[in-house]
């Protein structure tokens, strides 16, 4: 969770939000760490500021305990490559200090639904270094259709599920649909790693 101040005023708001549960908040890394062990939140926002000096391997942690908690960073500094990194180490988004709540609130929702809540142009980077990081692609990419494909390519170049409905002529329901399918085809969970298999069956040209 963020600093004290800024945790406090956050439980308040978030206690008259009927979509959302406060399950728990730590500050210390080993107390967040065993928060996430016994609760398994759906989404754990994390203060980049508090934690500056150990915030990427804290996220590795996080991942490593609960594939199913997203990592939302709250952060007054937003360069590109410290949202990079924090996507390589597995964060699915960040956040800057100074938006308001409604945005926080919409990127809370975002990465709990599986995107990743950053601007393309980071994400991109962020996609094609871990890549180059990435052991051979899981054989079951192989096992995905053609539509499955072009949705995965959507992905890749960082479209919402509306934008790929409305790009391919399709609902967002049927867009969810078929990515519940990739993910277990993939066996992944989250559109940032759908992304990593997006540059290796992107056609070359």
């Amino acid at each position: 969770m963020p600093c004290a101040l800024l945790r406090d005023l956050l439980v308040l708001r978030f206690d008259k939000e009927r979509e959302l549960e406060l399950v728990g908040y730590a500050n210390a890394p080993a107390a967040v760490v065993e928060m996430v062990s016994s609760q398994s939140p759906r989404v754990l926002l994390l203060d980049a500021e508090l934690h500056r000096a150990g915030v990427e391997r804290l996220v590795r942690q996080v991942r490593a305990i609960s594939r199913e908690t997203r990592v939302l960073l709250i952060s007054s500094v937003l360069s590109e490559d410290a949202l990079e990194h924090a996507l390589i180490a597995g964060a699915s988004g960040i956040v800057a200090t100074q938006d308001d709540y409604a945005m926080l609130l919409r990127a809370i929702h975002a990465v709990a639904r599986g995107e990743v809540w950053a601007n393309r142009r980071a994400t991109a980077r962020a996609l094609e270094r871990s890549y180059d990081l990435a052991t051979a692609p899981d054989p079951f990419a192989d096992r995905l259709t053609d539509r499955e494909r072009e949705i995965v390519n959507a992905v890749g170049r960082g479209l919402r599920n509306k934008e790929i409905a409305r790009q391919m002529g399709i609902s967002e329901k049927t867009v969810k649909n078929h990515l519940g399918t990739i993910f277990r085809k993939l066996k992944v969970d989250n559109r940032f790693a759908v992304g990593l298999y997006a540059l290796d069956i992107r056609p070359k040209t």
